[in-house]
């Protein structure tokens, strides 16, 4: 099995592809179909080049198939609740899946505990890897994705500093 790697800019053009395949692969029937598209390949270039060049998080890739990325906490109310880090992304494509590489790249880039992720309502393959990988359900609440309202799912692994929200 091939081991993640953390990702470089020369990487971009591969989370991007991978990215934009993923999101058609995991959100049809979940989003409406335009906005999937309104995150094409360029856009997925643009943040991906943008985040690797700030550095703030860690993102970790299986070259052709998925990646994951990890920081500090985006949201004030969970940082204050003693959720400091978070999963922002953990991608991989179903050629990738029940492979090991999915645990492979949370791995690499969960450092620290207590954490966070956010899951779109309905995506049940992405909860129950969760919930496999000890998260609990924390919250429902409801967001926007572009124009789409939607539900998200907060998964939370270990204890915040501060208590539950």
């Amino acid at each position: 099995m091939m081991t993640p790697q953390l990702a470089t800019l020369a990487d971009v053009p591969d989370l991007a592809r991978i990215h934009v395949q993923a999101w058609s692969e995991t959100y049809a029937g979940l989003l409406p179909p335009e906005e999937i598209a309104r995150r094409d390949l360029a856009v997925r270039q643009d943040q991906w080049t943008n985040q690797i060049i700030k550095g703030h998080s860690r993102i970790a890739l299986v070259p052709g198939l998925g990646f994951a990325q990890a920081g500090p906490q985006r949201d004030p109310a969970l940082a204050a609740a003693g959720w400091h880090d978070e999963l922002y992304a953990l991608y991989l494509l179903r050629a990738g899946q029940g492979r090991g590489f999915g645990r492979a790249l949370f791995a690499a880039v969960m450092a620290d505990l207590p954490a966070t992720a956010l899951v779109l309502e309905g995506n049940t393959p992405a909860c129950r890897f969760y919930e496999a990988s000890g998260a609990r359900l924390i919250e429902i609440r409801d967001e926007h994705v572009g124009l789409t309202a939607v539900r998200e799912r907060v998964y939370g692994w270990g204890v915040p500093v501060s208590g539950d929200r």
